[in-house]
């Protein structure tokens, strides 16, 4: 793994490295990035409205959600996609090394470094989702009370960050399968299973914006009859 951080690479390169047929970066840095994205168009959308009048009754909260945004989630989530990418790398490292071994003794003991790392590797995609989870909430916030002119880019942000967030859910269940039964990995899909189901109330509540929209759509139509056959 190369020292360079993943994400001040140019786009065109960093679209090359996911497209490699390596392990690294691999679906958490992925889900990472969703999350990056919609942190950008969320913070783009927040800008906007603060420098419009016409939003000052909601200006606090709208500062508050840039602040957060920028402050927390988007330094957060820019360390957390280049960590999956260095912890899995070092997973993949032991388990190699396991393979190459020739003595049982050896083997045994890459297979508990490598499961040692796996977990770490499990917890990562837990906050990258954790993260993601809260961008919704920002991104749906944002489309009632921001600059209605920009709800294509909350969508857009809200979108990003429920594909960020169902990414990590793949990235865990699939990690949890090399620990079959034990009481760890029970727990962390009980952690799992409850995130999911929190996902699935926000997809919901966020995905019912588009049809908001349609109503516009609708009515403005109404509209423009209305207008015609006057």
């Amino acid at each position: 793994m190369t020292q360079l951080a993943l994400i001040e690479l140019p786009t065109i390169k960093l679209l090359e490295k996911f497209g490699s047929g390596t392990h690294a970066p691999g679906s958490g840095s992925a889900a990472a990035l969703m999350g990056l994205i919609g942190c950008r168009l969320i913070s783009t959308v927040a800008a906007i409205s603060l420098r419009k009048p016409e939003y000052k009754r909601d200006h606090s909260r709208i500062g508050f959600i840039t602040d957060r945004v920028n402050d927390t989630l988007d330094p957060s989530l820019r360390e957390l996609f280049q960590q999956d990418a260095m912890v899995f790398d070092e997973v993949i490292k032991m388990r190699v090394a396991r393979d190459a071994a020739i003595d049982d003794k050896e083997k045994r003991r890459y297979s508990e470094l490598a499961l040692e790392r796996l977990r770490e590797a499990t917890d990562i995609p837990f906050k990258i989702g954790d993260s993601c989870l809260e961008l919704i909430d920002y991104g749906t916030a944002l489309f009632d009370m921001g600059f209605k002119g920009a709800r294509g880019d909350t969508g857009a942000a809200i979108s990003a960050a429920v594909a960020g967030a169902m990414s990590a859910v793949f990235v865990i269940n699939l990690n949890l399968k090399s620990f079959r039964g034990s009481e760890w990995a029970m727990q962390q899909r009980k952690r799992c299973d409850d995130f999911h189901q929190r996902l699935s109330r926000k997809q919901l509540d966020a995905f019912g914006r588009v049809m908001t929209l349609r109503a516009e759509d609708v009515s403005s139509i109404g509209l423009n009859f209305e207008v015609e056959e006057s």
